[in-house]
């Protein structure tokens, strides 16, 4: 059946945007099946992360790194992005299956507010608070940096009003969510190229960075292609959103674990790293 005769059980989609798969092809409570199920990916990745964060994962060195983690105030942070990645997986899967406008901002508002606490620690890596404030950090103990909490959630804030209050225009997601990855990008390659501690030995961070960029790229490419080249609700015979969904879901992990790799350089820690099933992990050493 035709999916614009077939609405499914959640009526008429309300949604601005309605994918290239075809609607309530397999069950009618799933308007956009594979879509819906690879959505739950993205929350695989970010229960992945927080597990690997847990007291009882792994042995010996995996063990310590949680306890240094901890004891430097980073694991929280970790487990917060990781959460908010959950989120984001769980909202896209009910905009998926129901394409209801109040679904979408599920899974559109959780991608604003993941990429703003990914910022948020990515910019505070390198400093310490002290009683006078704050100390080292790409921000040091400026107004700026005292007021960065504020600014980030007052952009947050503006997003989610702009976007309740002016429907059916998604570009004001993805110009807004646009802007916040171009920021991570070239702040990560500033992280990059930041010189590094005396007697630092290399560390992984080039390698994570490019696995995370990379994925990142090739999801676009397929959100993009998808939206040019769709015909019969496939593109060239492929899923090509799903696969925009995986894509992004493993990038964010794996810049989350950048992002760890610099926050413990910071410290004067080495990085060690282990793969499982291709996907990173990494652990700290030792001191130097």
């Amino acid at each position: 059946m035709d999916y614009i005769e077939n609405q499914g059980a959640y009526g008429t989609p309300t949604a601005s945007i309605d994918w290239c798969e075809l609607n309530y092809t397999y069950s009618p409570y799933i308007a956009e099946f594979y879509n819906t199920f690879s959505s739950l990916i993205i929350s695989l990745f970010g229960i992945y992360g927080i597990w690997i964060m847990m007291p009882n994962f792994g042995t010996g060195a995996e063990k310590d790194h949680i306890k240094i983690l901890k004891e430097l105030d980073v694991r929280n942070k970790v487990i917060l992005s990781y959460i908010s990645l959950i989120v984001v997986g769980v909202g896209s899967a009910f905009y998926h299956a129901t394409l209801l406008y109040q679904n979408q901002l599920f899974d559109e508002l959780p991608m604003i507010y993941t990429a703003l606490i990914m910022l948020y620690i990515m910019v505070t890596v390198g400093e310490e608070k002290t009683k006078k404030g704050f100390k080292g950090g790409v921000l040091g103990n400026s107004l700026l940096r005292h007021l960065l909490p504020y600014l980030l959630i007052a952009y947050g804030l503006f997003v989610t009003i702009t976007i309740l209050v002016i429907q059916d225009q998604p570009k004001i997601l993805q110009v807004s969510f646009g802007a916040l990855v171009f920021y991570v990008v070239f702040h990560s390659i500033y992280l990059i190229n930041k010189k590094k501690p005396d007697g630092m030995p290399s560390n992984p961070d080039s390698y994570l960075y490019k696995y995370a960029f990379v994925s990142m790229l090739v999801g676009f490419t397929c959100w993009v292609v998808e939206r040019y080249f769709c015909k019969n609700g496939k593109t060239f015979g492929f899923q090509l959103h799903a696969f925009w969904h995986f894509f992004t879901g493993m990038s964010t992990y794996v810049w989350t674990q950048f992002l760890i790799c610099k926050l413990l350089e910071a410290k004067h820690y080495c990085v060690g790293i282990k793969h499982t099933l291709g996907l990173p992990r990494i652990h700290a050493i030792k001191r130097f």
